[in-house]
């Protein structure tokens, strides 16, 4: 039975990771955000027509949530069904596929013909709960990145000292959103070596994280795909 609840929990956790909070922010305030910008579904790319704090913010925090609640509420699930017994194997794994899961689901959504986001919000959301301080130093990386690389375009560019300091934030997230997934892997490498499953699954999301990139970073460089 345990084996049957969990293949369901999976494909659940897959299901509402592929929810298109994005899309569906813009419909609801009347844009299909497919048509704008980079043309993605994530909170970056919201925040081209709603801005910072009314596109970017909340788009981000929906599709966090969609990858970090599913890890966080299996265990209770699984206590409250086999009383703390129902763990397969391995839990740190279990959570793991959890986690893997719901990335999945918001990088190739079934709903969208499996044409998705870029992962790093769900990501963010599944890591907090997996290895929150290995989190904590991504984000510290892509801050520092965004910020640094947003500062220097304001300065340098009077277009963008117009628009201010968050508009065209794809102009810098991209390079800061590679870089914090590169910083992920290292950081669980440096701080939880014992945990070999983490650290194999952080180097295959953050390559993923780097080819759903790939178009940011060539264009951040000049360089024609």
């Amino acid at each position: 039975m345990s084996y049957v609840v969990y293949g369901v929990y999976l494909l659940l956790t897959y299901l509402v990771g592929a929810i298109p909070f994005g899309l569906v922010y813009g419909l609801l305030r009347g844009v299909d955000i497919r048509t704008v910008g980079s043309k993605n579904i994530g909170a970056t790319n919201v925040s081209r027509v709603f801005g910072f704090w009314g596109g970017f913010v909340p788009v981000f925090i929906l599709d966090f949530l969609k990858g970090g609640l599913p890890v966080l509420l299996y265990p209770m699930v699984e206590k409250v069904l086999f009383g703390g017994s129902g763990f397969i194997f391995e839990k740190d794994l279990m959570l793991i596929v959890i986690g893997v899961m719901a990335i999945l689901g918001h990088l190739y959504p079934v709903y969208l013909g499996f044409k998705g986001g870029k992962g790093v919000a769900t990501s963010a959301g599944v890591f907090a709960f997996l290895a929150p301080v290995e989190l904590l130093v991504a984000l510290g990386v892509f801050l520092v990145v965004l910020l640094t690389f947003r500062a220097v375009v304001v300065l340098t560019n009077g277009e963008e000292r117009k628009l201010g300091f968050f508009k065209n934030l794809q102009k810098g997230v991209g390079l800061s959103s590679v870089l914090a997934a590169v910083a992920l892997p290292v950081s669980v490498w440096l701080i939880e070596p014992g945990r070999l499953s983490l650290k194999i699954i952080t180097v295959i999301i953050a390559l993923l994280v780097i080819v759903k990139h790939r178009k940011n970073i060539a264009q951040l460089f000049g360089v024609k795909e």
